[in-house]
């Protein structure tokens, strides 16, 4: 027996005695599969029943929300899980279905873990669409509705002057024109990556460029405007406001104020959405970034704010302290909301770096992030230059806003 065969008899006895047989070949996993799954939704809820092989006494959730958007299995082969829209890391997009029409469409990932308090191999996920009614969207408020009726008959007031109507027609037509307008009143919102053309997910990384939409169909008497944007967890646990109630950012780092965008008229219509980029930014415990915005309508078009001269203190004199049934009064707020996935490589692979080792702590001291721990020497510049180029990076990580100001304690 040669030398070299010798050495390899050796290595595979060595090898055996020290991986006992189970650990020598893959262990099976026993797999209660999804096999279908039905699902509802409406404005407010997103209803999955996701049906399993076996029966299930595991666990149901959104994912990246185990431990509070979830059902537990009760050893029946259907699970049925209810999710508020507003959070839980649900999503609204649009897209033209094969007919050729916009359709809504909220989404979702549901985790099927097959214990109820561990994680394992066998468990299962499932990406789940639904397409919400058309009316689901469309704007409920008397405000409004009062404010269009006026319009609609000082216009056939004019109409029955000049001889062109019946005034026994008003009533009627009024009435038909006033159900069609409300019926086709909508407002949403929409995140997407600045580049969507050439991206083939609407998944985020932290300080890609990303455009958040305000898009609205309302009457063209009816104006608005984006007022008290918030960014939070999907649960409210964590919040950062964005847009104060008069539409100015907080910080325009994180976001800017909206621009509106052209008017398209349509019939008794206006479409109009408005539109600001933003670097994007998340929560530390979430790779789910949700934003919630208020939409203000007015009477005719809303008031503006000069943001720069409230940062002075100067006052301004809003639309809702204007007299009932002028110009800029405001009727109504609706609330849009949305949420996106966004990841965050480049602090992951911060942390795990082998060249900068830090070890400390991002914490917040009267107002200002303050890094307690230990960097070496000669990283410190490097190190204190991505944070300040990288403020958003920071900011995400501590779940606060990064302020000019920063040490080492």
């Amino acid at each position: 027996m040669t030398l070299r065969a010798i050495s390899f008899f050796c290595f595979v006895c060595v090898a055996k005695a020290a991986f006992p047989p189970s650990l020598r070949y893959p262990i099976p996993v026993s797999v209660n599969r999804i096999v279908n799954a039905n699902v509802t939704c409406d404005q407010r809820s997103f209803n999955a029943t996701v049906t399993l092989q076996h029966p299930f006494k595991g666990l149901v959730f959104a994912r990246d929300f185990s431990h509070e958007c979830n059902t537990l299995g009760t050893l029946s082969n259907s699970v049925t899980v209810s999710l508020p829209t507003s959070g839980c890391g649900i999503r609204l997009s649009s897209r033209i279905n094969e007919n050729s029409h916009k359709e809504m469409v909220y989404s979702v990932v549901l985790v099927a873990q097959q214990d109820r308090h561990l994680r394992q191999i066998a468990d299962q996920e499932k990406y789940l669409e639904c397409v919400v009614e058309d009316d689901a969207f469309s704007i409920k408020s008397n405000s409004v509705a009062q404010a269009l009726k006026t319009t609609l008959l000082e216009r056939t007031t004019k109409n029955q002057r000049s001889g062109r109507m019946k005034k026994e027609d008003t009533k009627d037509l009024v009435g038909e024109e006033m159900d069609e307008a409300l019926s086709a009143s909508r407002a949403w919102m929409e995140i997407t990556p600045e580049d969507q053309l050439h991206k083939f997910t609407d998944t985020l990384k932290v300080g890609e460029s990303a455009i958040l939409t305000l898009k609205s169909t309302l009457p063209s008497g009816i104006g608005w405007k984006v007022v008290e944007c918030v960014a939070h967890d999907g649960l409210g646990d964590s919040s950062q406001r964005l847009l104060d109630d008069d539409g100015c950012p907080i910080d325009e780092l994180l976001l800017p104020s909206p621009q509106m965008g052209p008017v398209q008229a349509i019939s008794l219509m206006k479409h109009q959405e408005a539109f600001a980029k933003f670097a994007a930014f998340k929560f530390p415990d979430r790779d789910r970034l949700h934003l919630s915005c208020y939409l203000e309508l007015c009477r005719g078009s809303c008031p503006n704010v000069d943001c720069g001269a409230k940062s002075e203190g100067l006052e301004n004199r809003l639309g809702r302290t204007l007299a009932k049934g002028t110009q800029g009064e405001v009727l109504d707020r609706l609330k849009v909301f949305n949420s996106v996935e966004v990841l965050a490589p480049a602090i992951d692979d911060l942390r795990k770096s082998d060249n900068l080792q830090i070890s400390g702590e991002f914490v917040v001291c009267r107002g200002e992030v303050v890094y307690r721990g230990s960097v070496p020497k000669w990283g410190v510049l490097g190190f204190l230059r991505g944070w300040i180029k990288g403020g958003v990076y920071i900011g995400a990580l501590g779940g606060v806003v990064v302020k000019r100001k920063s040490k080492f304690v």
